[in-house]
């Protein structure tokens, strides 16, 4: 009877474990999509405005979502490698 207890205790933690990589890769992707949706709406702001002031300050958070985006996909690549093993 212990034995099975253990072994239903260690399956339960793995499966929570697993479960919690599932739910963190579906949110970075949810948000990743996000900012990819909010990169291509501020580049048509810049594309429309004419103040330079401006176009920088748009310029600057565009480079800010990329740098998000970027380190958000490597952090996917992580998960997915830890999901094969």
């Amino acid at each position: 009877m212990k034995v099975k207890k253990l072994m239903a205790q260690l399956g339960d933690y793995l499966n929570a474990e697993r479960r919690a990589q599932i739910a963190k890769y579906d949110a970075i992707k949810k948000i990743l999509s996000k900012l990819k949706k909010k990169t291509k709406l501020l580049e048509e702001q810049l594309d429309q405005e004419w103040d330079e002031a401006v176009q920088e300050h748009l310029k600057q958070e565009i480079s800010v979502i990329t740098a998000q985006r970027k380190k958000g996909l490597t952090i996917l690549k992580e998960i997915k490698e830890a999901r094969k093993k």
